[in-house]
């Protein structure tokens, strides 16, 4: 049996495992049963075919998307993996064909759908075959928790009655503890190991705004930061992906529509030419499932609000899944809301209905946080996020600033809504607060109530934002069929002064955020001979009748890019060069590379490589935001992180990042006017033992007793320090 790291360099180029593969992996060699989850782009799909390498025998992977069967086994051909899949879309030759392979023991991965596997047929033939063991993608469907439920993996479940002495693994990118628990009980796992990786995905920024009557205008300016990239864009109806394809189609971009309406072929004809293009765009349906595997999409925007968290956090994954920065957008607004919520009333009994309304309430909470995108994200599937900010979403970057009276506005609106009797839906309550004439509020007499005009001085969609943010912060809940909005008990705490909120103001204006491109990464040359190699991928890709990134990530050219590798023995180095593409391609893209330093007088094979990282601002970083001057200014009178946030109005989580820029601004190296110095000693003693650990280990070493926040203060500090120390 082969060594499972040596498997990875051979057959796909890469020197380490990814958090969790290699635990992952080895379930599978020992015939334990498993269930994976891993944030698209985790590379969970190594996790069984290395082991179907290493074991050298058959394994079954079941998976519910045809294109994505397809991708995957284009993508192990051209690695030189033997593999092959069955599905509704082949012809009875191509069947026929891989029946031929399976007989003669040719493949080491079968991809199937659950409804081809759970024919009788299909069953007898494969109990005949050397089947090692069954990977189960898309696990989550098993599960009416899941936000993707589906009937027919309910057949999963007889797998073992089937194939009782061969393991069983389940993987998927969502999924809550409970539709983990439940994923194990359907799919009858053997004592399964639950292995959980980290939900965050820090090379992703996310954004959310309210749609505008100028929507479309919003879309392009999405689309306008990623010049020559490729995105999605999810829209809510069949419509509104004609509508918002053909006004793309019309500005010259190479845009393709995708939705259930459509006819198969043509469906499938718009999805390969968007894979197999570099920088199109794809305008899709949210409700159906598009399976694409391709790994240089740059940017995804939901038009409208999707159903559940776990499909957004699903659908926005599928962009920078090369580990490069992409960004995700979210437009939403209250008909979004209405329209899901009423679907959910008509399935009020239905199985999973439960879990669906409670998926929704998480999204709906997501679009109006006054918190980090990232930390909302990785909370809701029972994870914390291990910094005080992301630094890669709109709330952490401050583009949607905190208003200066918050407890004032939020008192207002639960006045307003008391007064109203609390019996009244969100449009309504923003109008009356507005000071709005509406026939409806005369025939109320709200026009009457002392909170009627309030807020005539703010815009409509503000007041209904402020409505939301303090619905996601529980201060109001919306309740019944109609969605009509409560006061909640911390509401009424609020109205006595005794809890704060946090408002935060809508963008309007022309969105600012840096473009993120390959010139935010890459010098001008390195961007040049990146194009160059593109080019080449381009060609090479049309050749084999397969997409680009099967030949070779962005992530893969970037590496060539820094790197400049002329010789065999370098190009080895980069990133994704296996031994099978060494071979095919190693001469081509050498010669290229060869060819271009030449003529730009370039050194070549070089040595470094260093870590990608983007610029999320082109603010100077000596330079000070607003909000940092005045949290510097109470630090320095002396005020504690808890006395700054209530004076300043910020959560403790943002003062606290304040903190870390003053000790870092003023290069203190003391941190006992914020930490005891019993637990500056305990912290020290506990990063002397882990040497330069992350965050995490040093909270796990000191038994989760001192905070994340005071480690990282000493952390800081203890940096400064040493700067000092070798001045």
């Amino acid at each position: 049996m082969q060594n499972s790291a040596t498997i990875l360099k051979q057959y796909w180029g890469h020197e380490d495992f990814l958090p969790f593969q290699q635990e992952a992996i080895e379930c599978v060699l020992k015939h334990d049963d498993s269930l994976l989850v891993l944030p698209t782009g985790g590379g969970k799909s190594a996790c069984y075919q290395v082991p179907a390498l290493a074991l050298d025998s058959l394994a079954l992977v079941v998976s519910p998307l045809i294109a994505l069967m397809k991708d995957q086994v284009d993508g192990l051909r051209l690695n030189g993996v033997p593999a092959a899949c069955i599905n509704s879309s082949m012809t009875i030759v191509e069947k026929r064909q891989v029946t031929d392979q399976l007989k003669a023991g040719e493949l080491k991965l079968l991809y199937i759908s659950p409804e081809k596997l759970a024919q009788e047929r299909s069953l007898n033939f494969l109990k005949t075959l050397d089947v090692r063991f069954i990977a189960v993608d898309e696990a989550h469907c098993i599960s009416q928790w899941g936000h993707d439920f589906r009937p027919d993996y309910r057949q999963m479940g007889r797998l073992r009655e089937h194939f009782p002495e061969i393991s069983v693994h389940a993987y998927t990118a969502t999924a809550t503890r409970e539709v983990q628990k439940d994923i194990a009980a359907q799919l009858n796992l053997k004592e399964p190991r639950f292995l959980i990786g980290s939900f965050d995905r820090p090379n992703l920024t996310y954004r959310a705004f309210r749609k505008s009557p100028r929507h479309f205008s919003q879309i392009m300016e999405v689309i306008d930061r990623h010049p020559g990239q490729a995105g999605i864009i999810y829209c809510q109806s069949r419509r509104e992906v004609e509508e918002t394809a053909s006004r793309l189609a019309d500005s010259g971009r190479a845009v393709w529509p995708y939705h259930a309406g459509m006819a198969d072929h043509d469906r499938k004809s718009n999805q390969e030419a968007f894979i197999n293009h570099e920088s199109g765009i794809m305008v899709a349906t949210i409700a159906f499932g598009m399976g694409v595997d391709k790994s240089n999409i740059r940017f995804v925007i939901h038009s409208g609000l999707p159903k559940a968290l776990e499909n957004y956090q699903q659908e926005s994954g599928r962009a920078g899944r090369d580990g490069l920065p992409a960004e995700c957008l979210l437009f939403h607004n209250s008909n979004d809301l209405l329209r899901w919520q009423r679907t959910l009333n008509e399935a009020e009994n239905e199985t999973g209905s439960e879990g669906a309304q409670h998926s929704l309430n998480a999204m709906n909470n997501y679009a109006h946080t006054t918190n980090c995108r990232h930390r909302t994200l990785v909370n809701y599937f029972d994870q914390e996020l291990d910094k005080e900010t992301c630094g890669h979403c709109d709330i952490c970057l401050e583009e949607l600033p905190e208003i200066d009276d918050p407890l004032t506005t939020g008192q207002k609106i639960i006045s307003s809504i008391l007064r109203q009797g609390e019996n009244f839906g969100l449009h309504y309550s923003a109008q009356v607060l507005k000071g709005s004439n509406d026939r409806r509020i005369k025939a109320n007499n709200h026009n009457q109530l002392s909170t009627w005009g309030i807020l005539k001085e703010q815009r409509t969609e503000q007041i209904k934002e402020w409505l939301d943010q303090l619905i996601s912060q529980n201060f109001l809940m919306r309740t019944g069929e109609y969605q009509v909005i409560k006061i909640t008990p911390a509401g009424r705490e609020l109205l006595r002064g005794e809890k704060k909120p946090r408002l935060l103001k809508t963008k309007v204006e022309r969105s600012s955020a840096t473009k993120i491109t390959a010139e935010t990464i890459l010098s001008p040359q390195e961007l040049e001979l990146f194009d160059d190699l593109r080019e080449l991928r381009r060609e090479l890709a049309g050749a084999r009748k397969v997409p680009p990134y099967v030949i070779f990530s962005d992530a893969s050219l970037y590496d060539m890019a820094r790197c400049r590798p002329v010789s065999l023995d370098f190009f080895r180095r980069v990133k994704g060069v296996g031994e099978m593409k060494l071979l095919d391609f190693g001469d081509i893209f050498t010669a290229r590379i060869q060819e271009f330093c030449s003529q730009h007088d370039l050194e070549s094979d070089c040595l470094t490589n260093p870590t990608i990282s983007r610029k999320t601002s082109k603010r100077d970083p000596n330079e000070l935001r607003a909000s940092e001057v005045k949290a510097f200014a109470c630090f320095a009178e002396g005020l504690s992180l808890k006395e700054t946030a209530a004076k300043m109005d910020r959560a403790r989580s943002t003062t606290s990042g304040y903190l870390t820029t003053y000790i870092r601004h003023l290069e203190i190296s003391d941190p006992t006017a914020w930490v005891s110095a019993e637990n500056v000693l305990k912290i020290e003693a506990a990063m002397d033992e882990l040497g330069s650990a992350p965050l995490k280990p040093i909270f796990v070493k000191l038994e989760e007793k001192i905070s994340y926040e005071e480690i990282k203060i000493v952390f800081e500090c203890r940096k400064n320090r040493e700067k000092q120390n070798h001045k």
